[in-house]
């Protein structure tokens, strides 16, 4: 119990000092120095950057929860947020608006993000509506229907960007790349509410992610209503990702790597798991963040090419195991 205590000391402080050189530094390590002396200050910090770290700690901490709960839901270690096709789906409505639809906002809504989130929404209905049996929710199916479901996808997107002009194909693969250029605290704010509210409720089922992880037929002994809580997890983690992703675009893998750091380090119970996951997928976003803004100065990396390279190192790694 100390040694977790501990653990979470040693997270948090990493979490602060992360935060922190996030909002000090720019595009390179000088601007530390140079941003304090500047005319515009303010705007930098609260319009810029402040913005840039927040949403960087929500959307890595929203990816690493929902990886944590649907690694319960489906007992495999390397289901993640985008295993049933968010991340396709979501782009699939941004290609389609930007290729079809010249309007980029409507009454002080951003028609990209409305676009991505319609599109996570559609993909996690077919997939959910495509795996049921007998009214029954079925892991195995709905995994493999979100592999369907995700190459379905691909192809319209590779299809439409093929059909439309360079210009249009260009902000669509920059957009599938993941990143976090937020402006203001408008988009900050919705998000946080959405994040609290589904927080709070899958933490209600903390006891429940526990049981599943073992197996159903001890949950079903235990008193777990497994319908219900499938259901209530599966719809407010769709919910939670979908709106994430409206904003930052897929970034990848962050909902494999931060379950399994922190069950490393702090076990597999989720009552301490959800937050230790939640914390730890925000210090990897916002360090790769700054690793992508920093590392080949003056160009910024999309963050989501960070994210992947080293997801992609880390699931090996996992399968290797």
């Amino acid at each position: 119990m100390r040694s977790k205590r501990k653990n979470f000391m040693i997270l948090s402080a990493v979490l602060a000092v992360s935060f922190v050189l996030n909002i000090a530094l720019g595009s390179d390590i000088a601007s530390v120095f140079s941003v304090f002396s500047s005319d515009i200050f303010e705007d930098i910090i609260f319009k810029i950057r402040l913005p840039r770290a927040l949403m960087a700690v929500l959307a890595g901490g929203t990816f690493a929860l929902c990886g944590a709960v649907f690694q319960s839901l489906f007992r495999n270690p390397i289901a993640s947020p985008f295993t049933l096709g968010t991340a396709s789906g979501a782009s699939f409505g941004v290609t389609v608006l930007i290729s079809f639809i010249p309007l980029t906002g409507f009454l002080g809504m951003s028609l990209i993000s409305l676009s991505a989130f319609i599109g996570s929404l559609l993909s996690v209905a077919i997939v959910y509506a495509a795996s049921l049996r007998s009214g029954k929710f079925n892991p195995n199916s709905m995994i493999l229907t979100g592999v369907v479901i995700n190459f379905f996808f691909s192809g319209l997107i590779l299809f439409i960007q093929y059909l439309t002009d360079q210009a249009n194909a260009v902000r669509i693969t920059l957009w599938t790349m993941g990143g976090l250029d937020i402006v203001g605290m408008n988009s900050v704010l919705f998000a946080f509410l959405v994040f609290a509210a589904g927080f709070l409720i899958i933490y209600r089922f903390r006891d429940d992610l526990n049981l599943l992880f073992i197996g159903e037929e001890i949950s079903v002994s235990r008193g777990v209503n497994i319908k219900r809580s499938r259901k209530y997890l599966f719809v407010v983690s769709s919910l939670m990702i979908s709106t994430i992703v409206s904003f930052t675009g897929p970034i990848g893998f962050i909902g494999i790597i931060a379950p399994h750091i922190a069950s490393n380090y702090f076990g597999r119970n989720y009552r301490i798991l959800l937050p230790a996951s939640l914390m730890t997928g925000s210090v990897i976003l916002l360090v790769c963040d700054l690793i992508s803004r920093t590392v080949l100065w003056p160009v910024e990396i999309p963050v989501g090419i960070i994210t992947a390279l080293i997801g992609a190192a880390f699931f090996v790694r996992i399968i290797s195991k």
